[in-house]
């Protein structure tokens, strides 16, 4: 074969045959790498965990690399009146956790087990290695539920759409935000694109009129993990017997065996929370009397909640979902990941889809999603305040993971009306396309140009310093504990026991006097009180027993912490203890965050 005819043959592989998609595939996943290097070493890309939940699962996921078993150095005052409430001992070490879900703590301790350097918070710059591990994970099984997302729009539709819709997710910033924060959302979102998957197979297996138990039983395991992650995704169960049943007309022992799977799976965690507690969903359950009975934080730091809960009615539960519902519907384009395609699947759903699967799985979602709402509408999707958090995610936010395959649904049906127009010309085609991907990105595509060009921004500030939080663990003992209102930061990144601020302060008397946790020799308080608003939140609102030391006051009568020293950044910190414990450094450490504080009395 000559050499013309040999290049022109190469040529040809190259665009259209065997090689062609091997090329688009490796410049897909250089792509992804290059982004996911820019999001995790730019100087302005990760800076840490950023949301309370994450850090408190990581601390949890520690624990457990540690050996000391699902427990917390985060102490809830709700917790401990629970505990006192079942007649119950209260360790003075770390107690058993029941607020999170096991699974997402678990997958973190296999990690940090294999990295122990990152359980001792060892740093790069100030990120520290811990959070780059657990936000690595997530962002693992981020692209991993879009290969798993792949293969479900392959059997619905073709592959030309699962292509389009694959560079859809990953231009998405809501995902990418996800996985940086460290929250289990996208661990979700792997584990519901493989129900889905499932169910797809479970409904073409019932087409055919081919064996469907096992299909049922994979889709059923799923959902049970889902609920190992986040019990709130137990409405997802719930959805799928019902649409199962009613919609998509399946068989009633499939119904029976997704559902007894999920169960299996769920109920064992439900046995352990009844034995460390006396309830089987834990103290995360109370986290639905928020904006019943206060905000989620009034709750867990409430000593005395079986006084807060005689104030609880059937009507302020009703106002609060319907209120709920509201606020949902009118941020559903954000809370989908401002992906164009994706409200588009509620229109979709007047589309008569030739394929059965296609046609039937659209109503098990719509109800799936429907029961979504209701349950996050019933425990509440918590507001964030923008002074303090810098990420607008919600750790119970559902509709992240109907994103994909609603993104899915909403562009066949654009491309359907599009072929309707009859527009002639791959470039008019091509344009349209390149609009819908254009929306969709620019969220990201500002996002990684900021990264690329923004001053270097290496720390969630306001409120987390995490280098100068850990200095806490030099000047603390293992056997003691730190009072704050940040008590997730403190357990993660200075490793010590921390107790939520409690609503009142003669509770934390109590406990000081008791020695109910041990000796309790630290105050530290942080932009998180700092910076609300002074009459609403501080002096008339839920901080209001702790003013004084909100506002850095030193003149504390009979309080047992009266040494005190303003810490970075720009002194809005400040740390509350026994003695001036900075002055007594250890050898070869600096004794202060910014050289030599001076005490404040």
């Amino acid at each position: 074969m000559s050499t013309e005819n040999r290049l022109q043959a190469l040529i040809h592989r190259l665009e259209e045959g065997g090689w062609a998609p091997w090329i688009g595939r490796a410049l897909l996943a250089m792509a992804v790498v290059y982004v996911a290097c820019a999001w995790f070493f730019k100087d302005s890309g990760f800076r840490g965990l950023g949301h309370e939940k994450a850090m408190d699962q990581a601390q949890i996921s520690r624990e457990l690399a540690r050996g000391h078993g699902f427990s917390t150095l985060l102490i809830r005052p709700a917790t401990l009146w629970q505990l006192k409430s079942q007649e119950l001992p209260i360790p003075k070490g770390p107690i058993p956790d029941t607020f999170h879900a096991p699974l997402n703590p678990f997958l973190g301790s296999l990690v940090l087990r294999a990295f122990p350097q990152a359980a001792t918070m060892t740093s790069d710059g100030t990120v520290c290695v811990g959070d780059k591990l657990l936000a690595g994970l997530q962002l693992a099984f981020f692209l991993l539920a879009v290969l798993v997302h792949h293969r479900v729009t392959l059997r619905l539709f073709d592959r030309r759409l699962a292509s389009l819709t694959t560079g859809l997710l990953l231009l998405c910033e809501a995902f990418w935000d996800f996985s940086m924060s460290g929250l289990p959302q996208m661990l979700m979102l792997f584990l519901f694109s493989c129900a889905l998957y499932f169910m797809v197979r479970l409904l073409q297996a019932s087409n055919s009129g081919t064996p469907t138990l096992r299909w049922s039983a994979c889709s059923g395991a799923c959902l049970g993990l889902l609920a190992l992650t986040h019990p709130l995704t137990l409405f997802l169960t719930a959805g799928s017997v019902l649409a199962a049943l009613a919609f998509l007309r399946l068989k009633g022992r499939d119904c029976a065996v997704l559902a007894l799977c999920c169960l299996g799976i769920f109920s064992p965690w439900l046995l352990r929370n009844s034995q460390v507690c006396g309830s089987p969903l834990g103290i995360g359950f109370y986290s639905t009397l928020t904006e019943v009975c206060g905000s989620e934080g009034m709750i867990q730091r409430n000593m005395h909640l079986d006084a807060a809960l005689q104030g609880v009615s059937p009507r302020l539960f009703t106002l609060k979902i319907r209120r709920q519902i509201q606020d949902q519907l009118a941020g559903l384009y954000q809370h989908l990941g401002f992906l164009l395609p994706a409200p588009l699947f509620f229109v979709a759903l007047l589309h008569p889809f030739r394929r059965a699967e296609t046609a039937g799985l659209r109503w098990w979602l719509l109800t799936l999603w429907i029961l979504a709402l209701f349950g996050m509408a019933a425990v509440g999707l918590e507001p964030l305040n923008p002074a303090i958090q810098p990420l607008l995610l919600k750790a119970n936010d559902l509709h992240i993971l109907f994103a994909p395959i609603f993104a899915t649904y909403g562009l066949a049906f654009l491309l359907v009306l599009w072929s309707r127009l009859e527009i002639p010309g791959a470039l008019a085609h091509r344009g349209f396309l390149a609009g819908v991907f254009l929306i969709s990105a620019l969220p990201f595509l500002s996002q990684l140009v900021e990264l690329h060009r923004a001053q270097p921004k290496r720390i969630h500030w306001p409120p987390y310093v995490p280098p100068y939080i850990s200095m806490l663990k030099e000047w603390t003992e293992p056997d003691e504990a730190i009072l704050s209102d940040m008590p997730w930061a403190l357990a993660w990144y200075a490793d010590r026991r921390s107790l939520w601020l409690p609503l009142k302060r003669s509770d934390y008397l109590s406990l000081h006097a008791f020695q109910t946790l041990g000796p309790i020799v630290g105050l530290y308080l942080s932009p998180v009180t700092g910076n609300r608003s002074f009459w609403g939140d501080i002096a008339r609102g839920e901080f209001s027993d702790w003013t004084p030391f909100v506002m850095h006051q030193t003149d504390v009568p009979d309080f047992p912490l009266q040494h005190c020293t303003a810490m970075p950044v720009d002194d809005e910190c400040v740390f509350y203890t026994d003695s001036p414990r900075w002055i007594q450094r250890r050898p070869g450490r600096s004794n202060a965050p910014g050289g030599n504080p001076t005490p404040q009395k």
